[in-house]
């Protein structure tokens, strides 16, 4: 059962045997020596591959704050969007690969079995490829004798970012190694790469091959504020592109926000199931306006951090912004998911100290106030509101806060989270549009989530949305040829799908032309076809 949990042996290929003389016959028949085939050009521009865990806390969220921090782009194996590693899959990804990171997981969590054989594979064909690779283990857990040598043992973050700062030296003195001559030991099939099925470990190349659609049209417009689609049918891809192509103008500021409904978890146990409703939806809408203008702050300083010494216009609102920005007893550490978290984490204890763990807890606005903010809010939005004259425009994206929740029912406090994250976003538009400044926030979301939590809203249905899920098989064949394309040769842009398909596919299956076969199929899930 664990090995079929895995993906990974099930895919090498396997024999059947009937009984023991049958299974003799088989191991002692010839073997084909042939190994594997698998290309040896690494990938430049994504060169760190790494192995999440299915349940994800702050050890895995520090390991990818480091790995931005170190400015190096990764690929990634996610549980929650791939059921099953498959080895040939596993061999192409560390291949490609100047870097690897797993995580052994503590033995007694129930998904440590399956996650550490994934891990452990993944590694052993690091080590055999020769890749700098960090295998982290937790102090206290035991790591497998054939591996325990090799494992880097970690208490806390500081730890994991020692680790992969030595991970990255070794990263760039593989990237700087001469690459090695081709060697063509695959099929034109074998070697053929249209994309990954994750769009998270498309980033570098998807513009290439990103097929523009009118939802696309409509939200780089500013014309929605949701994004609303079934899990594989884009959200992801569409956020990539967006956030591409409008930081593309420098007078953009984009905020692309990841947040992860795990980030909030501690917030939710210790503070929001205690809450009366009216409290608990004037705090987390509070809450959530609070983040977006740090956010925005944040990445204007950011942005700016080189320039404002040099621009009179932007020097003195720069200086005052970080004032306001930097306060004690506020981390501005790291990326935005290890912010969340430790936001939500000093809230929750700041709660738990003053209220205790009673039911049904009303809170006034000012004790709201002062359980949330560290902040004069009024004068952070008042800076920024000035900051913003001298860009064109903000966009704030979110994507990934209903990763993870159920495709069976969504929890109650859940999609109050998501829903005052709505109702904040559009209060700041209003503000700021009334201020004459340009800013845009769109939300990504699941469609069984968005139907959920507007089924119980007064304004069902007056959201402005761009709904994703596919329903034209035409588009789909466009998005299918422009990654063949992509594939074969970027220049040969125009060649029709009819003359690139047969290349690669019979013609037809069970009297059916095959391309259609498959696309009517993958209609409800683009993914599936890649």
């Amino acid at each position: 059962m664990t090995a079929r949990e895995a993906g990974i042996f099930d895919t090498l290929g396997y024999h059947e045997y009937a009984d023991h003389d049958d299974l003799v016959r088989r191991l002692t028949s010839n073997i084909d020596p042939e190994p594997l085939s698998f290309s040896l050009e690494l990938d430049h521009r994504v060169p760190m591959y790494l192995v999440e865990p299915p349940v994800k806390g702050l050890a895995v969220t520090a390991m990818i704050s480091r790995l931005k921090k170190a400015r190096y782009r990764y690929r990634s194996f996610i549980p929650g969007e791939d059921v099953r590693l498959s080895a040939t899959d596993a061999i192409r990804q560390v291949a490609a690969s100047s870097g690897v990171l797993v995580a052994i997981e503590d033995p007694a969590k129930s998904h440590a079995q399956v996650h550490n054989i994934r891990s452990l594979f993944v590694a052993g064909l690091a080590d055999g490829m020769g890749k700098p690779l960090v295998v982290l283990c937790p102090t206290g857990t035991d790591a497998p004798l054939d591996v325990r040598d090799d494992v880097k043992y970690y208490r806390d973050e500081g730890d994991i970012a020692q680790h992969i700062a030595e991970l990255a030296l070794e990263v760039t003195d593989h990237l700087q190694q001469d690459a090695p001559p081709p060697i063509d030991t695959a099929s034109l099939l074998q070697s053929l790469h249209i994309g990954d099925p994750t769009a998270e470990n498309e980033m570098a190349t998807l513009s290439e091959y990103y097929l523009q659609t009118h939802e696309y049209q409509q939200s780089l417009q500013g014309h929605v504020n949701l994004a609303v689609g079934r899990k594989g049918s884009g959200k992801t891809a569409l956020f990539i592109q967006l956030r591409d192509k409008i930081r593309s103008d420098k007078r953009n500021v984009v905020v692309d926000l990841r947040p992860e409904g795990y980030q909030l978890i501690k917030l939710k146990e210790d503070m929001l199931a205690h809450l009366s409703e009216g409290s608990r939806q004037h705090l987390i809408t509070a809450f959530w306006e609070y983040l977006i203008l740090l956010e925005v702050a944040y990445k204007l300083l950011e942005k700016d951090q080189y320039t404002y010494k040099h621009n009179h216009a932007t020097r003195e609102l720069y200086l005052e912004l970080k004032a306001t920005y930097k306060v004690e007893d506020f981390s501005a550490e790291g990326d935005f998911s290890e912010r969340l978290a430790l936001l939500s984490l000093r809230i929750s204890d700041d709660y738990r100290t003053r209220y205790g763990a009673g039911t049904n807890q009303r809170l006034t606005t000012d004790q709201v106030t002062e359980l949330l903010y560290r902040h004069d809010l009024a004068k952070l939005r008042g800076q920024i509101t000035s900051y913003l004259e001298r860009k064109a425009a903000v966009w704030i994206l979110f994507d990934n806060l209903d990763k993870g929740w159920s495709t069976q029912g969504v929890d109650e406090i859940d999609a109050t989270v998501l829903r005052c994250l709505i109702d904040a976003g559009r209060k700041i538009e209003r503000e700021m549009r009334r201020a004459g400044r340009s800013l845009h926030c769109i939300v990504f979301v699941r469609n069984d989530v968005y139907e959920h939590i507007m089924s119980r809203s007064a304004d069902y249905g007056k959201e402005m949305r761009a709904v994703l899920d596919w329903t034209e098989p035409d588009l789909l064949r466009e998005m299918l040829r422009l990654r063949l394309v992509s594939a074969l040769d970027a220049k040969a842009r125009d060649i029709p799908f009819e003359q690139i398909w047969p290349t690669f596919c019979v013609s037809h299956y069970h009297g059916e032309e095959s391309a259609d076969y498959l696309i009517e199929r993958s209609l409800m899930r683009p993914r599936i076809v890649l």
